[in-house]
């Protein structure tokens, strides 16, 4: 059985989701706590540790953010998943930063949320279907350069931009561009890289070498 632990501020979320997984075959949660704060003390008590942690990013306080850089620095051995209630780009970003095996959205459905746990177990990470499409071998290994997008200077420059957690008016003003411009690189490198969304794009420019998060 793979232990399983949940962090999240909202109660009611976190019993449902905590019942939810123990009618999973394969899987069982160790424990819930109920906000950032509550997560870092179990986890430095260093006792009953989870193979993977479900971490909710925006919580008041001690956020999911400073829960996985914790994790990041003491226990690699830990997988995190982030829940969020909306594709929030930048806390992902931030995540990811840390070691963050992948992402659920609070919508998702059982089914989803079961995929996605056999995923981080089998393959050690899972970001939802619309980022994993064309991207899950890349992650295994590193991708030729012929499977590398030809980029002109300036798309090379907002590409290493768009993997940082800087906003899209905050890219635009750092390279003195109009936000309608920046947005038409963004869909140019999107249809370059075959992806979806900015973290797909970061996925990908990670998996083919291009960029170090």
């Amino acid at each position: 059985m793979t232990k399983i632990a949940l962090v999240d501020d909202h109660r009611i979320f976190c019993d449902s989701l905590a019942s939810l997984i123990n009618g999973f075959p394969e899987f069982t949660v160790l424990w819930t706590a109920e906000g950032g704060a509550a997560a870092l003390r179990r986890l430095e008590q260093g006792q009953e540790l989870p193979e993977i942690l479900l971490l909710d990013i925006n919580m008041p306080g001690v956020d999911g953010i400073a829960v996985a850089k914790w994790i990041f620095e003491h226990r690699l051995d830990i997988k995190v998943i982030a829940l969020t209630m909306e594709e929030d780009d930048e806390s992902v970003i931030q995540m990811l930063q840390f070691g963050i095996r992948g992402y659920f959205l609070k919508s998702i459905g059982s089914e989803e949320l079961l995929t996605g746990l056999r995923q981080v177990v089998k393959f050690g990470y899972y970001y939802t279907p619309i980022i994993t499409q064309n991207i899950n071998s890349q992650l295994q290994r590193k991708a030729p350069s012929a499977d590398i997008p030809e980029l002109n200077g300036r798309e090379k420059e907002l590409l290493i931009l768009f993997c940082t957690d800087k906003s899209y008016m905050e890219i635009a003003q750092k390279v003195f561009l109009s936000e309608s411009t920046v947005d038409t690189y963004r869909a140019r490198l999107f249809e370059k890289f075959e992806v979806k969304n900015r973290i797909g794009l970061i996925l990908k420019a990670v998996a083919l070498g291009l960029v170090k998060l």
